[in-house]
């Protein structure tokens, strides 16, 4: 039986870098191919409003957006964003043209705590604050509350776990 050759493993560690800095540069060179995220108008709200935080903005999910949050004491919580209507069910904070609603795993009849309401009425303060200085954020197929609750009621209203 022959032995096999041997390898200096400094020639084994540069083609490896060179392997990976291939890989690397071939990703950093793809197009992008996905379209941009309907929270991608949102997207600076993460961070800090008023003693509340917001931890994400999540891409439109059947016609609302998930804004996820965290209550002073680090209790988390969720805010769906929703298209305002005039006769519809009433929303715990309006800003512009949008309602907010908060995901407690109820249609309405869930009662909330005061400091998710209070955070949502800062989260509609600081969107009031942005659509004054940009104007309202564009969100393609945002729903109204009732909309969502006929096209897709086993979504609505879900909790962030």
């Amino acid at each position: 039986m022959k032995p096999s050759p041997r390898v200096a493993r400094r020639k084994v560690l540069a083609a490896l870098g060179v392997a990976a800095a291939g890989v690397s540069t071939a990703c950093t060179l793809r197009p992008r191919t996905t379209a941009p995220s309907a929270a991608a108008p949102l997207a600076e709200l993460v961070g800090p409003v008023g003693e509340w935080r917001v931890e994400q903005v999540l891409p439109l999910v059947a016609g609302a957006v998930p804004v996820l949050m965290r209550t002073p004491e680090g209790k988390k919580f969720q805010v769906d964003l929703l298209r305002a209507e005039v006769d519809g069910p009433r929303a715990v904070a309006q800003a512009g043209g949008l309602a907010l609603y908060l995901a407690n795993g109820g249609e309405g009849d869930r009662p909330s705590t005061a400091v998710e309401e209070q955070g949502a009425r800062a989260l509609a303060q600081r969107l009031t604050q942005l659509a004054t200085e940009r104007g309202d954020p564009a969100i393609p197929g945002l729903l109204t509350l009732s909309e969502r609750l006929t096209a897709h009621r086993q979504a609505v209203l879900t909790p962030w776990t």
